[in-house]
């Protein structure tokens, strides 16, 4: 509880606008303004939520958290998706309505006839991502959670995402990625501190070389034989021979592969380029050493070279809180581009 309080006693350091719990003026709703919004306040991944406090400490509320606390996926050690800082609705005042990621919770059948999820940008600071959840009773609540909650999360880390590309993008190391960009013709924001790298033949691995939390960035690219080529056995197969080939462990005979024991995810997409692409998102470790962490790559498909092009994150820090690190880095691949 005590964290709760410091963590709002610092959230209260900022913003004097006041207004009702969800006042329509105030804001852009997204749209043009004729003021300048501030800026967002608060961590990245930090998620002010904010209803009646009688609902929070039931059902409801146990729902919301249990979602928002959901354990990151592919990691060792125990780390929540985001950090949860409630609010009673009646404590919303101005200095609260600057943070980054706000949701609103309200439940009243007089008002409400059904569930309903709606998401609003840059209302009271930018770039903001605000979440309404709105229901005429639990049951219907807790219906529309279910069946919305993959969409809220996804919205609320895409707003990150796009904080993150912007942020680096101004901040990026432009030598490391013109290396990039003449080694495998590949496009890509690289963040100033990852300022080390490794060129071989259709490959280049950028790290940052800190041995408390090293932060590692790969591309490579292979010939395209076919649609086959995008099957999980075939990514994670043509993974473990690059990595053995050009990531050596800490001991002589030593090398990077796959971790097996705890299956990679496998996921389909098309992203906002309208390109198809593969994610996987698993472990890996160190044949002959006890070193290991998390990795995410995306594997795509670059028609105009008949090739495919792989970009990958992996961290290696034990005892080391990894999310925000690995979800920069994880924006950071999503950059590339080769047409």
């Amino acid at each position: 509880m005590n964290a709760v309080f410091l963590k709002l006693k610092c959230l209260l350091l900022i913003g004097v606008v006041s207004f009702s719990l969800f006042s329509c003026g105030g804001g852009n709703g997204g749209g043009a303004s004729s003021v300048l919004l501030p800026s967002v306040t608060g961590a990245a991944f930090d998620v002010l939520v904010v209803g009646k406090q009688s609902y929070w400490k039931d059902t409801v509320g146990h729902a919301l958290f249990n979602i928002l606390n959901e354990d990151m996926p592919g990691f060792f050690q125990s780390e929540p998706m985001f950090n949860i800082i409630y609010l009673n609705e009646n404590d919303f005042s101005g200095i609260m309505r600057p943070v980054r990621n706000i949701i609103f919770f309200e439940i009243v059948d007089s008002v409400y006839t059904q569930g309903k999820i709606s998401y609003l940008k840059d209302k009271w600071s930018a770039p903001q991502a605000i979440v309404r959840i709105t229901a005429p009773n639990e049951d219907e609540f807790l219906k529309v959670l279910s069946e919305k909650k993959d969409e809220m999360i996804s919205y609320l880390v895409d707003a990150e995402r796009k904080r993150t590309v912007s942020f680096f993008s101004k901040y990026s190391n432009r030598e490391v990625s013109l290396k990039l960009k003449k080694a495998l013709d590949v496009d890509m924001v690289i963040p100033s501190h990852l300022d080390k790298y490794r060129i071989e033949k259709d490959f280049m691995w950028i790290t940052n070389g800190n041995i408390d939390l090293t932060q590692n960035i790969v591309v490579y690219s292979y010939p395209y034989n076919g649609k086959e080529d995008f099957l999980l056995k075939n990514i994670l197969s043509k993974r473990d021979s690059v990595m053995k080939r050009y990531v050596g462990g800490p001991t002589e005979g030593s090398y990077m592969t796959t971790e097996y024991r705890y299956e990679p995810s496998y996921k389909e997409l098309i992203d906002d380029k309208g390109r198809y692409v593969v994610e996987v998102r698993g472990l890996w470790r160190v044949e002959g050493n006890i070193m290991g962490g998390p990795f995410v790559s995306r594997s795509y498909y670059d028609e105009h070279r008949g090739r495919m092009v792989t970009t990958e994150t992996y961290l290696y820090g034990p005892s080391k809180k990894k999310r925000n690190t690995m979800r920069q880095l994880e924006s950071m691949i999503r950059t590339v581009q080769f047409d």
